[in-house]
């Protein structure tokens, strides 16, 4: 392997570089090994997962969850065994010790990560807003999604935008909402790569995105024998973009658009989807883009079917 100062984080930053062969062939050979070696496992991807008790809520069907304990994991050693754990993993012990679920751990993971730039010179705001993270946690123990077999199984997606909403470089930010028997299975709020001209340009590429995973939801679903009928509806509250992803015509105001974000408007014209507009008080995606007051806030979390977990007998 071909020494190089910068060290790629994808593969796109791989295949970029002067000696991309070079990593092209380190990339295949590790591959290859994982594959030989049998050192992989398949993992569930957490959509997949939702779409599966979606399905399971309107069939009428009923599902268990289980765990087994793994031999190599917790076996019992008849010899004794001499060891010291490093210092650097007694904060993963703890961790385990702790008693929560996976859902709170990782909200409180995502919240450590962000305040984790303010905690070598942090100040009253800072406590302050530790304090609103504890007290949303201890507020939000018992809140879940429900997914109401009733309403169906017919993909439903809201797609909106903040334009420049990040306050160093401009950047917007993106929200997607994808629903399922009346309750989320997909979401998603991102910083945008690029910096969008207007508003309208921003609304599209987060178009793009949405159409992107409305497509590869409507194969998931085909897959697990919930085939959508029809298009699957997005809404949005952009008319500007909603009427530039229908115009397949040259545009000089949008030719410097990236090609890739056109993808839209292929989707639109086989019929996968098809572009609604919806008033910004009903886009069940605007808190995924800033923060709401907290009658907004509570209004759309009640319409995506989020509220306290329902009981269930053993």
């Amino acid at each position: 392997m071909a020494a190089t100062e910068e060290v790629p984080k994808t593969y796109v930053e791989a295949t970029t570089l002067q000696d991309q062969d070079e990593w092209k062939k380190a990339i295949a050979s590790e591959l290859e090994s994982l594959i030989a070696n049998k050192t992989w496992k398949l993992v569930a991807y957490l959509n997949s997962v939702r779409a599966m008790l979606a399905k399971c809520g309107a069939g009428g069907m009923e599902f268990e969850q289980c765990d087994v304990d793994t031999a190599f994991l917790y076996g019992k050693l008849e010899e004794e065994i001499y060891i010291e754990l490093p210092e650097g993993l007694r904060g993963l012990l703890e961790l385990a010790e702790a008693e929560g679920e996976d859902d709170v751990v990782c909200m409180l993971l995502q919240s450590f990560r962000q305040a984790q730039p303010f905690l070598e010179n942090s100040g009253e705001k800072h406590w302050d807003a530790g304090i609103k993270v504890v007290r949303y946690l201890l507020k939000t123990k018992d809140v879940g999604i429900v997914y109401d077999g009733l309403l169906g199984t017919q993909l439903e997606a809201y797609s909106d935008e903040y334009w420049a909403g990040h306050r160093d470089d401009q950047r917007p930010v993106s929200g997607m909402l994808l629903k399922l028997c009346g309750a989320p299975v997909v979401w998603r709020s991102t910083f945008q790569k690029t910096v969008a001209r207007s508003s309208t340009e921003a609304e599209y590429m987060v178009l793009s995105d949405c159409v992107k995973e409305c497509v590869w939801m409507r194969r998931l679903l085909k897959g697990i024998g919930a085939e959508q009928v029809g298009a699957t509806v997005i809404y949005d509250d952009n008319q500007g973009a909603m009427t530039l992803a229908k115009n397949v015509g040259y545009q000089a105001r949008t030719k410097h658009i990236d090609i890739r974000y056109h993808f839209i408007r292929e989707k639109v014209v086989s019929n996968e989807v098809e572009l609604e507009y919806v008033d910004t008080k009903n886009q069940h995606a605007d808190f995924m883009t800033k923060g709401l007051l907290s009658k907004t806030l509570c209004y759309f979390i009640m319409r995506s079917n989020v509220g306290p977990k329902l009981e269930t007998s053993n």
